[in-house]
């Protein structure tokens, strides 16, 4: 029996850049929601590692930052984030994304036209 999210995940595929105590990549978000993340990248940290995330969102050439976020899950060249710590500006940009995604994925790119 799985279990359930407390949170929607979206399918997504957006920029990444991350770094931590021991390591730094890039990679591509594939999935999103307000606490968390997966990203795929050929740099995969340890379970339990801490990091800080920036997310190349479509509507802006301002990433979006997570400050702190803490790795769940590992799987091949995957992993999974939990989102510990964003601005509050961050924490409303990455709300009205999701509310977007929710409406379908032809109100985030044609906001991203502007």
């Amino acid at each position: 029996m799985g279990h359930l999210r407390k949170n929607p995940r979206f399918t997504v595929n957006f920029g990444s850049t991350f770094a931590g105590e021991s390591l730094a990549g890039q990679g591509t978000i594939t999935n999103l929601s307000v606490g968390g993340c997966s990203i795929e990248s050929r740099i995969t940290p340890g379970a339990q590692s801490v990091m800080g995330l920036k997310i190349q969102l479509p509507d802006s050439q301002w990433p979006l930052e997570v400050e702190q976020a803490v790795v769940r899950w590992v799987r091949g060249n995957i992993f999974g984030l939990e989102f510990q710590s964003l601005s509050e500006a961050d924490t409303t940009r990455l709300q009205q994304l999701l509310y977007d995604l929710e409406q379908g994925p032809l109100v985030v790119m044609h906001r991203a036209a502007y």
